[in-house]
């Protein structure tokens, strides 16, 4: 297989047999395996290039710094109607094995595993290096192998378990039940969470992996696989160590100028970009590729009144004529929606009104979060948006969720959904809907989990493990651009109008087998590669 064949991290010393001096001579700085990982410089070296790809780090490809948020793509949250992309086939149901998106999720998650599996073992013969930050760095390097192995059994679920540095002799392996892998991604982050530090006092190690992340990375595994009171322990262990809180302001969390504040409370884990020389390129496909990212109005239908309550109940006041006044806070901070004013400054330094704003004509919607508004500047090299992996706010939804499924709703369950209400300014869940069943808070919990968590790549994930993918992935609805004028309404937060009519449409035809949806097809030239891999269901 091409990602087992791993190009030797020594290189060997040519033309041995030569007699002359200076040809006998080792440059003082060339690596081979009597001299390296001799410094924690080096070792940190290698430390720093397996975290390299937990964000396709060392590429400049726009199309994979849109990871993990383009995700959203394949779910009912977003439609993306540029089929170049790789992203418009994931809903359609017509995703093929060659599929540039799917390639890029397996390669990335085995090239990590390489150079992981490279270090442990590296590490484990190496009795050269004395240090106490030895345990340290092996803990780091199993938590992101664990990173890498959680992500593939997600998306492609029986996997090979390698856990050794890859050679040809072993380069056909065939795949491993999914079982087996979680056990040993279970294991890795046992082993690595008690050698993480709660922080790192170093600015140069900020991003690195604590032990807060550790635990909420082990939750959110648990809580993938139904493994509900672990998850809520590991969730709760996490919310123990009083390390992190909620930032104050839900739409200011994403934004760059807030970053150091955010990094100090509800980050848990990020990874960091800086302006021109390491740019993120979030809002270029978000803002300026038009069809590329559109909410759907099912999305936008999710979002709950203020007061708390969904827009489906008789009592919450929703007033289909103006669908958008005294709604869920999250939604206008995520979404622009009809009537919501904005000013979006493009890096040609065209000011882009609501009422000229030709993007909007394919769903009615774009998207807000994530988006620097009114803040000029090159949206390729000039944005700086670091990534949030994990943060506090989804510790919280997976412990309500965990502890609700192991005992019901008690009082820690809507304690915790009442911090994420109270942060965006609507009414709590313990006001607006007390005293709610197990049944009817898990509904209330998985609206929560899409709403807070809503274009960062965890809703596909989401329905992938409520199999819930027939009754949601359907049809995808926008509105009907020629009835709200062209978008000339100025905006007033409101989406308020005499003349409008929200008239919706289909804007993406869908279709989910629930027999082959469910997981994505194991990359084509995998296949190719190797005799004993055996493709996913119902894909060719």
């Amino acid at each position: 297989m091409k990602y087992l064949q791993i190009a030797c991290l020594f290189a060997g010393i040519l033309f041995t047999s030569c007699n002359e001096d200076f040809l006998d001579r080792t440059p003082l700085d060339f690596a081979s395996p009597d001299n390296y990982l001799e410094t924690e410089g080096q070792v940190e070296s290698m430390v720093n290039g397996v975290y390299n790809q937990l964000d396709f780090g060392g590429t400049t490809s726009t199309y994979q710094r849109v990871y993990p948020f383009y995700l959203d793509c394949a779910s009912d949250n977003v439609v993306n109607l540029s089929p170049w992309e790789g992203a418009t086939d994931f809903a359609r149901g017509q995703v093929t094995s060659t599929n540039f998106r799917v390639a890029y999720q397996w390669t990335r998650n085995y090239q990590g595993i390489a150079r992981a599996n490279v270090f442990l073992t590296a590490m484990a013969e190496n009795t050269k290096l004395k240090s106490d930050k030895i345990a340290r760095y092996n803990a780091e390097v199993k938590f992101l192998r664990a990173w890498f192995y959680a992500d593939l059994i997600t998306w492609f679920g029986d996997v090979p378990l390698l856990l050794v540095p890859g050679d040809l002799e072993n380069g056909q392996p065939a795949r491993t039940p999914k079982a087996q892998v979680l056990a040993q991604v279970l294991k890795d982050l046992d082993e690595a969470i008690p050698h993480l530090p709660d922080s790192y006092s170093d600015a140069k190690d900020n991003g690195r992996i604590t032990k807060g992340a550790g635990l909420a990375f082990k939750a959110r595994v648990l809580l993938y696989n139904s493994k509900w009171a672990e998850a809520a322990a590991a969730a709760k262990a996490c919310m123990d160590l009083k390390k992190y809180s909620l930032f104050g302001n839900y739409e200011g969390l994403f934004l760059e100028a807030n970053e150091a504040t955010v990094s100090k409370t509800e980050a848990i884990l990020e990874v960091f970009y800086t302006p021109q020389t390491n740019a993120s390129f979030f809002q270029r496909p978000l803002m300026e590729w038009a069809p590329s990212y559109l909410p759907t109005l099912q999305l936008a239908e999710s979002y709950y009144m203020a007061n708390g309550l969904p827009i489906t109940d008789p009592a919450s006041g929703y007033d289909p004529e103006n669908p958008y006044m005294n709604r869920d806070p999250r939604l206008a901070a995520s979404i622009y929606y009809p009537g919501a004013p904005w000013t979006i400054v493009f890096w040609n330094k065209i000011n882009l009104k609501f009422e000229d704003n030709w993007m909007m004509r394919y769903s009615g919607f774009k998207v807000k979060k994530w988006v620097n508004n009114g803040q000029a500047m090159d949206r390729s090299s000039g944005e700086g948006t670091n990534k949030l992996f994990i943060r506090y706010a989804e510790v919280l939804l997976t412990y309500a969720e965990a502890q609700n499924e192991a005992s019901g709703p008690d009082a820690s369950v809507y304690a915790a959904i009442d911090q994420l209400r109270t942060r965006c300014g609507m009414a709590t869940l313990t006001a607006a809907m007390p005293s709610l069943t197990k049944e009817q808070m898990r509904e209330v919990i998985r609206n929560e989990r899409r709403v807070e968590l809503v274009f960062e790549g965890l809703r596909f994930p989401d329905i992938q493990r409520w199999r819930i993918g027939e009754k949601v992935m359907v049809d995808a609805m926008g509105y009907d651009s020629k009835f709200l004028k062209d978008f000339s309404y100025p905006g007033d937060f409101n989406g308020t109008s005499d003349v409008w009519k929200y008239v919706p449409k289909v804007i993406d035809k869908r279709s989910f087998n629930p027999a082959r949806d469910y997981l994505w097809p194991i990359p084509q030239n995998e296949m190719n590669s190797n005799v004993n891999m055996v493709q996913n269901p119902g894909y060719n």
